[in-house]
């Protein structure tokens, strides 16, 4: 076009009219509706319209069957060009399939596209829908173009905070109280990146329900399975302390919550700087790592044969990272402490997850906060031991059954290196797999060394273990989310709640992984169970698994639209719904078929 000419986008603001294309073609050709390029926002005043300028193409992807004969295709296009008058115009065009070539044009032009989600945290506030997202990059020029044709007062203002280093917030004029969902281009500093949000009317905690939520919290997560080992080990260490020495047994349980609130701290840190980078994060990112998955499945079956052999824990974890083994042992209380947190990451406990989902969504002034709050609660019942050491009296005295009690701990440390042995495999692969069982068997040759020989060099078994292990581990195929969903359920994607809701299509989505103790207790309590399944059919309710074994970005955006960054998530959606329904983190089957009445 020439120069202050000027055509539309699909939305074109408040004036204006997008370009239409009518196609003529016969049966055996498929034609993709056009791609559109980032638009540029081109003001009016008072009217504000978004379009392009200069030269534009607009992509379009064609299929013929490979029986098809046919060789052109013709189209009839209606658009209309603007300056200080508008002009509708009109163009027939005809291509030959056959004599179609490559054109460094076009390529540049689909290589333009904004093809790329940005994940953003979208809510209503006094009538501005803000819009939270992150980039690392400085920003010049920031501007967001709806799809929705009644959603923005276009000729306001844009504008743009800064809340902290490489977290912004837009806030754009609503023209009414907003809808459920909205959708379109986010263009930053001239590149653009799709949107797909689903909003709240507000945010749905404030700083201080989230503080409350993640206390509670980390009060249950004491009581989860991916816990109690490690638990088991802490109080196994207390009750051989037999109430004595009160001094003693505060300072143990002073230093199981220092590990505790140090751990937490230093993972709400880690995922503020992952964050900072513009990586998609969430509670158990590290179990998306096949490398951590093996090293944790190695440590769970190095604790277990410690346990079954006379290696002195001490307390806790004595011999593990302590090679002084100091008379108190505080080491070890600190490590229990650290190890735990670690281990609980499998888990989301009721409250834990819109909490976290929260903290993650906000600036780190209000995250770490949160965080702290998670520990506290996680480390709580240690703490009151600290205060009343003379409860620890009440419990049996030590004794030769402390002996006994330590080898059956032993047994669900080496069950929980067997759900690790089988979320590693299915991350990676089987042969993957027989290479740690090698390390496990490496490992294990290796404890027996140290129990067998008093000679100096009975710990070369462990170091040579652990440096073959890092090796081996660093280095492993993983495999495709896609691969690990069930070929009869349908798979997730970032379109899949917007195409089902156009279509009336009643839906459960269910985010999981195989890492996820709480998701996999909830597919064999409820949503596996036949009653379930015959409701779902009879009820015509599509059943949809968002698999996040592996780390994949889509699905992080995913949970983002609904303030989470961990998983279980259960998203329920029927025709006549307004909003989606999040269902408990816990299911029983009874809990699931009334929630989805």
């Amino acid at each position: 076009m020439q120069e202050g000419w000027h055509t539309y986008w699909e939305n074109p603001g408040d004036s204006g009219d997008p370009f239409e294309v009518k196609w003529v073609t016969d049966p055996g050709i498929i034609i993709e509706n056009v791609e559109w390029p980032t638009p540029s926002s081109i003001p009016y005043p008072p009217l504000m319209t978004f379009g392009y300028e200069g030269d534009v193409i607009f992509p379009f992807k064609v299929f013929r069957s490979l029986d098809s004969s046919i060789e052109n295709i013709n189209a009839e296009l209606e658009f209309l060009i603007c300056a200080d008058i508008c002009i509708p115009e009109k163009a027939s065009l005809s291509l030959n399939l056959r004599s179609a070539k490559p054109d460094p044009m076009l390529s540049r032009a689909i290589s333009a596209l904004p093809n790329e989600f940005i994940k953003t945290n979208s809510f209503i506030e006094n009538g501005y829908l803000k819009v939270t997202f992150q980039s690392v990059n400085p920003l010049n020029e920031v501007y967001f173009f709806p799809r929705e044709l009644d959603l923005l007062v276009y000729e306001t203002s844009q504008q743009l905070d800064q809340l902290e280093d490489g977290l912004y917030q837009l806030s754009l004029p609503l023209q009414n109280k907003g809808p459920v969902e909205f959708s379109g281009i986010l263009a930053i500093n001239g590149k653009g990146f799709q949107v797909q949000e689903t909003l709240t009317n507000a945010p749905s905690l404030s700083l201080w329900k989230a503080i409350i939520f993640a206390l509670i919290g980390g009060l249950i997560l004491n009581l989860m399975p991916c816990v109690f080992p490690v638990i088991s080990l802490k109080v196994l260490s207390f009750v051989s302390m037999g109430g004595n020495d009160q001094n003693k047994i505060r300072n143990h349980a002073l230093l199981f919550s220092c590990g505790v609130i140090a751990t937490f701290l230093a993972i709400a840190i880690t995922l503020l700087v992952i964050r900072s980078s513009g990586a998609m994060i969430g509670w158990g990112y590290q179990l998306q790592s096949p490398m951590i998955v093996g090293i944790l499945t190695l440590v769970m079956i190095a604790i277990g044969l410690i346990l079954l052999t006379k290696i002195n824990l001490m307390v806790g974890l004595s011999s593990i990272g302590s090679s002084a083994q100091r008379r108190n042992d505080y080491f070890g209380s600190f490590s229990t402490g650290v190890l735990a947190v670690v281990v609980a990451s499998p888990c989301t406990a009721p409250f834990m997850g819109a909490a976290i989902g929260y903290a993650l969504l906000q600036p780190s002034v209000a995250t770490l906060p949160i965080f702290l709050s998670l520990a506290l609660g996680f480390a709580g019942p240690y703490l009151l031991l600290a205060l009343k050491p003379k409860w620890i009296s009440s419990l049996p005295k030590p004794g030769p059954w402390m002996e006994h009690l330590k080898q059956f701990f032993a047994f669900p440390m080496l069950a929980t290196a067997l759900w690790l042995m089988w979320v590693f495999m299915l991350q990676t692969s089987g042969d993957a797999l027989i290479l740690l069982l090698i390390l496990g068997l490496l490992l294990g040759a290796s404890i027996w060394m140290i129990d067998t020989f008093s000679s100096k060099w009975k710990w070369s078994g462990i170091i040579m273990t652990a440096l073959i292990s890092m090796q081996v581990l660093n280095d492993l195929p993983v495999r495709d989310n896609t691969e690990l969903t069930d070929s009869s359920v349908q798979r997730w994607s970032l379109m899949t709640e917007s195409e089902m809701q156009s279509m009336n299509q009643a839906y459960l989505i269910n985010f999981t992984a195989a890492w996820c103790i709480t998701c996999q207790a909830n597919e064999k309590a409820a949503l596996s169970r036949p009653r379930v399944k015959e409701y779902l059919n009879q009820e015509d309710i599509t059943y949809i698994k968002a698999d996040w074994t592996n780390r994949d970005d889509d699905i992080a955006r995913g949970l983002a639209k609904y303030e989470r960054s961990g998983i279980p998530l259960y998203i329920f959606w029927k025709p006549g719904m307004k909003n989606s329904k999040i269902l408990p983190a816990v299911l029983t089957e009874d809990l699931l078929l009334q929630a989805l009445q």
